[in-house]
């Protein structure tokens, strides 16, 4: 009596096919499930500057970062490489896990400016580090401009040194966001932001108070009513 010890060629095309099948049905799911990681990587980061900033206002007698120079360099360059640099062991904490390329900062810079950042942009850039920066994280302006209690917008470019207790909404007043896009949708969905109580996370527009200068963007929240006084969370 002879024993069967080989598949058949139908049976190893039946069984790679079903290999591939599978492989199809958890390809969305792995791809999902890595994006989730990095989104709570990214949020974890944001907490981390957060954290800094407290740092920060803590040695220095509650005030909020302030550098010399306003918008854009400040929020976007100052905050981290002059008033920060001491609360920031790595930064490479400042790239999203998400960003590819450059990061969201240098693109967004390309676009407003026309060319890349190069050194000269740059107050306190270290020798080795080049002018181009892979930072993902902006600080809003309403964090260091003056404002009009009045209006409720900001006196643009006016500085002003806030302190820590002037913020009366702290789980409800976004202090910074990530420039990537941490959805899977067509179009804005939301914003990852992160607050001075140290937590970040990911908000829905349907929970964002609009801006109180819609035509610089509905959700420009560099333009919160009240700037620093106010809230972002409906």
């Amino acid at each position: 009596m002879s024993t069967r010890s080989a598949f058949s060629l139908v049976e190893m095309l039946v069984v790679m096919a079903l290999i591939t099948m599978l492989i199809a049905m958890l390809l969305p799911s792995l791809k999902r499930a890595k994006k989730a990681a990095r989104d709570v990587e990214c949020l974890s980061q944001q907490r981390q500057l957060m954290n800094a900033v407290i740092a920060f206002s803590n040695d220095h007698g509650t005030k909020l970062p302030l550098g010399q120079r306003s918008w854009p360099h400040f929020g976007m360059l100052d905050l981290y490489e002059d008033s920060l640099r001491s609360y920031i062991n790595d930064l490479s904490v400042l790239r999203c896990p998400l960003d590819t390329d450059v990061g969201g900062i240098a693109r967004w810079w390309r676009s407003w400016y026309g060319n890349p950042m190069d050194a000269g942009d740059h107050i306190a850039l270290a020798p080795h580090e080049k002018g181009e920066v892979n930072y993902s994280y902006y600080y809003y302006v309403k964090m260091y401009w003056a404002v009009d209690r009045t209006s409720g917008l900001l006196n643009g470019h006016e500085l002003a040194q806030y302190h820590l207790e002037t913020v009366q909404h702290p789980s409800e007043l976004f202090v910074s966001r990530c420039f990537v896009r941490h959805d899977d949708e067509p179009g804005f969905t939301g914003l990852q932001v992160a607050f001075i109580d140290a937590h970040a996370e990911w908000v829905h527009k349907d929970r964002i108070q609009t801006s109180c200068a819609p035509w610089y963007g509905e959700y420009n929240l560099d333009w919160t009513c009240q700037g620093i006084y106010g809230k972002d969370l409906r």
